[in-house]
């Protein structure tokens, strides 16, 4: 089991360590951020105005920063190029366009606080706008890459994709097992996490040990985050997640904590789940019971459980690494994103 570091202070949330990133990389995230916006030029202006709707929105921009700080960390000599930035503003723009088709396919009103492109512009414009920041993606891998990374990038791209529709072909089934669940989360979200940092390491043109090192990070990290998104829902308060609690529920999304809770209720319960998720009938109490079978049943406690082994698993695949700064903030980030539901 992974040795999970102490925080030093224990105020010192999620979002903290985030910023914290955030300044340790603060010129490469400056150029990443030039980047995206010479990018997000079009000859088309609506394509531009929803693009910028999204991606200026206020992002973390946490998939480019784990690019640049897996980068620093696996740089020798100070052979400091500028490759991994045009790289680590491709995996921003291969996340954006996900959101923009995931809000389409979930019918989502909101991102980020604002009204999404969707609900804005409408399904249409909104998928080929996502297809521009796809192809925008390419081009900056074609720009900045090798053929290592076009093969990382574009396998991740299926993954996604994959993930994708196997949870659409899941679509508000409560009966689905973990095993599936933990398919479409590696698919959907712990994919890119893996291929961002992997990008840094591949450009910092490191051993193999460590570029394997670094995908079990980036891979396991992705899995934990999920987890923990998924508990916040029937947990927490919406300045936390930035969408308000119960959303996955509303919306018949399975996730973990649902799953869990639908195997291990009685027959009544489970008519329940069959009721408000399969059929989205759902009444004006039907959130807080939910609340309460999930609960009463520890299914977030056991979310939290499986986000731990995970988390353990990202923070022992950075052991082949020397410490220093970037490996720090890596385990301060994945410690206090446990800590989230709190």
């Amino acid at each position: 089991m992974g040795q999970l570091i102490k925080l030093n202070n224990q105020t010192k949330d999620f979002n903290f360590y985030i910023n914290s990133l955030q300044k340790l990389c603060e010129k490469d995230l400056s150029l990443v951020n030039s980047i995206i916006l010479e990018k997000l030029d079009s000859n088309v202006p609506l394509i531009q105005k929803i693009a910028s709707h999204l991606i200026l929105s206020g992002g973390k921009r946490l998939r480019p920063l784990l690019t640049s700080c897996c980068y620093q960390m696996c740089i020798e000599n100070n052979k400091n190029e500028d490759k991994h930035l045009g790289l680590a503003a491709a995996v921003e723009f291969i996340h954006a366009a996900t959101l923009l088709h995931d809000d389409v396919v979930d019918e989502s009103k909101t991102r980020r606080g604002s009204l999404s492109a969707n609900e804005l512009w409408g399904n249409k414009t909104s998928v080929l706008v996502g297809d521009f920041l796809f192809s925008r993606a390419f081009q900056l891998m074609a720009k900045y890459g090798n053929i290592q990374i076009l093969k990382l990038l574009s396998d991740t791209s299926v993954i996604i994709s994959e993930g994708e529709i196997l949870e659409l072909s899941n679509d508000k089934n409560p009966t689905i097992n973990e095993d599936v669940y933990f398919e479409v989360i590696n698919g959907k979200t712990a994919s890119l996490f893996s291929a961002a940092c992997q990008v840094g390491a591949i450009t910092a043109k490191t051993t193999q040990e460590k570029i394997d090192a670094i995908k079990s990070f980036g891979t396991n990290f992705g899995m934990s985050f999920q987890l923990i998104d998924d508990a916040i829902d029937y947990y927490s308060s919406s300045n936390i997640l930035g969408k308000n609690v119960g959303d996955d529920f509303k919306q018949g999304k399975i996730t973990l904590p649902l799953i869990l809770a639908y195997l291990r209720s009685n027959s009544s319960e489970k008519k329940f789940w069959k009721k408000t998720i399969e059929n989205l009938h759902q009444d004006k109490h039907d959130l807080t019971k939910a609340i309460n079978i999930i609960k009463k049943y520890n299914c977030i406690d056991d979310t939290l459980e499986r986000a731990k082994h995970f988390a353990n698993i990202a923070i022992d695949s950075l052991g082949i690494f020397e410490n220093n700064k970037y490996k720090e903030i890596l385990i301060n980030i994945i410690n206090s994103g446990l800590t989230r539901l709190s």
